[in-house]
């Protein structure tokens, strides 16, 4: 199967487009008003009416209600859920839309982390499970192998990997983990919430070279 691929953080139709022509599987939008790349309802709506209506559109979401999430869903037509805060199994569980489960790789582990790594068959079709590094989205930092090898860990084949993934280092990530996917935001900017449409296709190519 091939390597499943998420450009997040775009924030206008032009760099949604851009990372469908340059083959991603999958894009994100992010609500999290922390962030750099944060948008209104109004911009995800964009993003979500200029791509093809089967194309996922993933809500990032950091420690939000349900129903405000289910709000957003309902205005601005997103596809998927990505949950990247501290939000529980059970707050991953009975969506409609397919959920991202993001969960920082620090020390100790977290337990939900643990639980769907031991038995990913169980939450396959449940949820997706999202590693990120120690902060968290964004931020372009990668996760500490160690920490996953120490503890056992180390079979990823059902996970999406993320956290300062950028061109230059994906195929030796995706080479190393043999992931499910891949997921960048920062990586494939020139400067914080600007995406590049060449640094885009060259990390959607050397993702799949791998």
């Amino acid at each position: 199967m091939s390597l499943w691929v998420k450009i997040c953080g775009v924030r206008n139709p032009e760099e949604a487009r851009a990372c469908v022509e340059a083959g991603a599987d999958a894009v994100g939008v992010n609500f999290y008003e922390k962030s750099v790349r944060h948008v209104t309802l109004e911009q995800a709506a964009e993003v979500v009416d200029a791509l093809p209506t089967d194309f996922p559109v993933y809500g990032v979401f950091v420690d939000a209600a349900r129903q405000e999430i289910e709000s957003v869903i309902g205005v601005t037509g997103i596809r998927g859920v990505q949950l990247h805060g501290s939000e529980s199994l059970a707050d991953a569980a009975d969506w409609d839309l397919p959920v991202l489960f993001a969960r920082r790789v620090v020390e100790p582990l977290d337990k939900s982390l643990r639980a769907v790594l031991t038995e990913p068959a169980r939450y396959r079709d449940k949820l997706r499970l999202l590693l990120d590094g120690p902060g968290g989205g964004g931020q372009g930092r990668g996760f500490d192998a160690g920490i996953l090898e120490r503890s056992g860990l180390t079979d990823l084949s059902e996970c999406i990997i993320a956290g300062g993934l950028t061109p230059s280092n994906v195929s030796a990530a995706v080479r190393h983990w043999r992931p499910f996917g891949v997921d960048t935001a920062g990586g494939v900017e020139t400067a914080p919430g600007m995406k590049d449409a060449g640094l885009i296709r060259e990390f959607v190519d050397h993702a799949r070279i791998a």
